[in-house]
């Protein structure tokens, strides 16, 4: 299997080299930007989302790799597939993204999955009849929807139920039951993390030498799968950060461990960076050349932040700024630049959208609302118009906030702005949205 990937990985190389084969147009317009996809939550009928909506030039799919691959070497591109039928027949193109990091699959890190879990909403007892719970599996963690993310097994009552850390956050039945995993039940598997709050989430460590040969096998069947599909308009490089933006710590404790897991991996610090931002660096460099390798015909794009934040911002932001140099100038013309914060206070003041401004005539540049305008939640206007708490300027209307979000975001040279649904589909904000996209040129 693996020898086979290998093999159709270099034939569809060769032929993306030679005649009738084109790199495809870069990305432009406005992008429709729903939630991830997955087999519970698939991307639906084309009346579920704005596919045949004039102003919409295409749409955002965002999934997770514990999706599209449940089973080691098994892949599920049912959700993917669906999502490329749609845009075929609303003649939009789609730009995928497939996160790794807290999204990894459970088998990566050792774990053994079970479908028979039951519990009870706030409960502390799981109970299976297949699990056949050991004493070994005290201390070891439950992933699972049901139950918050670092959930471990407390206490073994049997071979069917255990006692754990948290309370289900939802109840299940033999009937509807659950599925779990229990990590490192297998050994050899990933080094993970269980960040720390305001983080969420079990990543694992993306320098793992098993996480990164595993990813680049999946980057590899992903560009055979996809790569010659026209209407996959660009793809968003990921598995070296936890989702879709380049974040890998904001707390002192999640850098700390991180720094410790790269010098026990054999990196060093530099006089500029920690060692966790040196084998940052290392394995974005190596994921961005399989991507390169595998996508040899759609535009790529990375979504940068600071790989570390909280008191590491500096650093953070150093790190990320080599990448931007060293991809502009290892691929020219090929390594585009995402933002995902765009607000109506973006400026080029910030590094993020300064990187774009800097390769937007010869690379594919795109960027991202930081939020939706059009939403229950009172914060998410105040964060758009970054006022107060986010910020000091004033409070805009949805209206203003959307289209001065969207005009900054096209006075930095950008190809497309990703925009939340509910903004396309709120009435209120249909000409503005239309204004925008032919400031875009589409």
């Amino acid at each position: 299997m693996k020898n086979a990937i290998k093999l159709l990985s270099i034939i569809g190389l060769l032929a993306a080299a030679t005649p009738g084969f084109s790199i495809k147009p870069f990305p432009h317009g406005i992008v429709d930007l729903p939630g991830s996809i997955s087999d519970k939550k698939p991307i639906g009928e084309i009346a579920d989302h704005p596919w045949l909506n004039a102003t919409v030039a295409g749409v955002r799919i965002r999934t997770g790799w514990d999706n599209t691959e449940p089973v080691d070497g098994i892949y599920n591109w049912a959700q993917i597939d669906e999502s490329l039928a749609r845009a075929t027949t609303s003649k939009k193109y789609i730009g995928l993204g497939v996160t790794a990091g807290i999204t990894a699959p459970a088998w990566l890190m050792g774990g053994v999955t079970f479908l028979d879990g039951v519990s009870v909403l706030g409960s502390k007892t799981l109970t299976s009849a297949t699990a056949k719970f050991a004493t070994t599996d005290v201390g070891r963690i439950i992933l699972s929807d049901s139950y918050p993310a670092g959930t471990k097994i407390s206490s073994r009552t049997s071979a069917t139920s255990v006692k754990l850390s948290e309370g289900a956050i939802k109840s299940s039945t033999l009937k509807k039951p659950l599925s779990f995993s229990i990590l490192q039940r297998n050994s050899g598997g990933a080094a993970f993390r269980v960040l720390t709050a305001p983080d969420e989430g079990v990543m694992v460590v993306p320098w793992d030498p098993l996480a990164k040969t595993k990813w680049k096998e999946f980057v590899v069947a992903l560009g055979i799968k996809y790569d010659n599909k026209p209407q996959l308009g660009y793809v968003v490089m990921t598995g070296f950060q936890q989702i879709a933006e380049c974040y890998l710590a904001v707390t002192q404790a999640d850098i700390n461990f991180f720094d410790a897991s790269a010098v026990a991996a054999g990196y060093k610090a530099t006089a500029t960076l920690p060692a966790g931002l040196v084998a940052w660096e290392a394995t974005a460099k190596e994921m961005v050349a399989q991507f390169m390798f595998s996508f040899p015909n759609t535009p790529l794009l990375i979504t940068g932040a600071r790989p570390y934040g909280g008191d590491s911002q500096t650093v953070g932001q150093i790190a990320m700024q080599d990448i931007f140099d060293w991809g502009a100038a290892t691929y020219p013309g090929r390594f585009g630049i995402m933002n995902s914060q765009l607000h109506a206070s973006s400026t080029l003041g910030y590094f993020l959208n300064s990187a774009i401004n800097d390769v937007r005539s010869n690379t594919p540049v795109g960027i991202q609302f930081l939020c939706a305008g059009t939403s229950d939640n009172p914060d998410n206007i105040k964060r758009l118009s970054n006022s107060t708490p986010f910020g000091d300027d004033p409070l805009l209307s949805i209206y203003d906030a959307v289209n001065v979000s969207a005009s900054m975001g096209v006075s930095f040279g950008c190809n497309f702005i990703e925009v939340y649904e509910a903004d396309i589909n709120n009435p209120a904000l249909k000409k503005l949205l239309s204004q925008q996209k032919r400031a875009l040129g589409f």
